[in-house]
């Protein structure tokens, strides 16, 4: 609704500006603010539409995918250095006479006047003179000079050309340095927090490993120094689940499925330690 209004605005001021000919500062003014409000307006309207579609990210300008607004800025700028070139070309063809409102009259009567007047003032203007017989009517167009307007516009484009080089060069040019960015990097950050929860949760890997340890092998039977070398053989599975786990969320390259597989793994070996020590408790030989 806003970007609808908004662009309405914009219509509404250009086609004033276009049918009345204004060309007033206020009138540019009034283009430019318009211009940005509209610029603000389309931008507002594609968070709406990346929030639509999830896909908003509070990271970033605006809350889009990082690098939309270098490119839209990149873009319009390359329109602007566009329509002003066009510009300062169409302004080639305009004429060096602009004739008053209000002739100015020269004082002359006679048609050799007229000549000497031409002749002296050639480089300044043109000496109209009309009719032929004497008295005659004499009037002056000054030449209307450019060369001001044309060197600070000229000025103003090799700015403008230079600054888009830039901009063209940061944004399209090669970065290898840069890391792309990974879409899922708070999870993996999520999964590591899990992992570091998951080993300190008793009961622990090493208390199952430091009661196996303790068990009186002496004492025990064949059958239970069996199941006890089970046991620890498992508990080196739990272990290299855990190691798995952390080293494969540590990892950037590694795809999401394989960090959301190792982290349910580790999960599941986890479960087995409360097992495995009361299996380690019952062995104990008993006074």
């Amino acid at each position: 609704m806003i970007s609808a209004l908004v662009a309405l605005g914009a219509v509404l001021v250009l086609g004033y500006v276009m049918i009345t000919g204004a060309r007033s500062f206020a009138a540019v003014a009034a283009l430019v603010l318009v211009g940005v409000v509209a610029f603000t307006g389309f931008v507002s309207a594609l968070s709406v539409t990346a929030e639509r579609l999830g896909m908003l990210d509070a990271r970033h300008p605006f809350g889009l995918p990082e690098g939309s607004i270098r490119a839209i800025l990149t873009f319009a700028f390359i329109v602007l250095v566009g329509v002003f070139a066009s510009y300062l070309l169409v302004q080639t063809s305009r004429t060096g006479f602009v004739a008053p409102s209000e002739p100015f009259l020269l004082p002359v009567t006679t048609l050799a006047e007229a000549r000497v007047l031409q002749a002296q003032l050639a480089g300044e203007g043109l000496v109209v003179v009309s009719g032929t017989v004497e008295p005659i009517r004499a009037t002056f167009i000054p030449r209307t000079d450019y060369r001001l307007a044309d060197d600070v516009a000229k000025q103003i484009l090799t700015m403008l050309s230079t600054m888009l080089a830039a901009m063209i060069g940061f944004y399209f040019g090669s970065r290898p340095n840069e890391q792309p960015i990974d879409p899922h990097l708070a999870e993996r950050r999520r999964v590591r927090a899990e992992l570091d929860g998951l080993k300190i949760t008793a009961p622990t890997l090493d208390e199952v490993k430091r009661a196996a340890a303790e068990m009186p092998e002496d004492q025990l039977t064949d059958e239970q120094k069996q199941a006890l070398g089970n046991i620890r053989a498992r508990l080196d599975t739990v272990a290299a689940a855990f190691d798995t786990a952390l080293k494969t969320a540590e990892d950037p390259a590694a795809p999401i499925d394989a960090v959301r597989t190792t982290r349910a793994a580790a999960g599941q070996a986890q479960a087995t330690l409360a097992a495995e020590l009361k299996a380690i408790e019952e062995m104990k030989p008993r006074p």
